[in-house]
């Protein structure tokens, strides 16, 4: 891991993890991702409603929801980059939900659903790596004033 000096404090400084970087990358992936699928389930119940189809509720719940997960992921992502440790748990409870839907699908038969669980895995597995986890304490500590460099 590469150090600098933080001239300001006099302290030094590590910088961002490559398993942080990995995590937030994937994160941002993942955010596109449901982002892109909530404005697709939204642009298909506007074609079938000026076609006079029905449209279920559920598929505008499930539309909105998935805009919502893509914002709460890019926000994640950007406050882990700025070493927010509070976003953790906010992206662990994310890629847990995203992992137990992952198994539902693949079980009801869905085998695409295991890329799903990989990417969620592979998230929870960087994130709690033992440097990501030193840089997060450092950053707090830092911020804190009880930094001792």
């Amino acid at each position: 891991m590469t150090e600098t000096t933080d001239l300001s404090h006099g302290a030094t400084r590590r910088t961002r993890p490559l398993a942080l970087k990995i995590a937030v990358g994937i994160l941002l992936l993942q955010a596109l991702a449901n982002a892109a699928g909530g404005v697709l389930l939204l642009m298909v119940a506007a074609e079938d409603i000026e076609h006079g189809r029905d449209v279920p509720a559920l598929q505008y719940v499930l539309g909105y929801a998935s805009i919502a997960i893509g914002v709460v992921l890019l926000a994640c992502g950007v406050l882990l980059v700025r070493g927010v440790l509070a976003a953790r748990p906010v992206v662990v409870c994310l890629e847990v939900l995203a992992m137990v839907g992952g198994l539902v699908n693949v079980v009801l038969g869905a085998p695409q659903a295991v890329v799903g669980l990989v990417l969620a895995g592979l998230v929870l597995m960087h994130l709690y790596r033992a440097e990501v986890t030193e840089w997060f304490r450092e950053r707090t500590e830092q911020r804190t004033g009880a930094y001792s460099g």
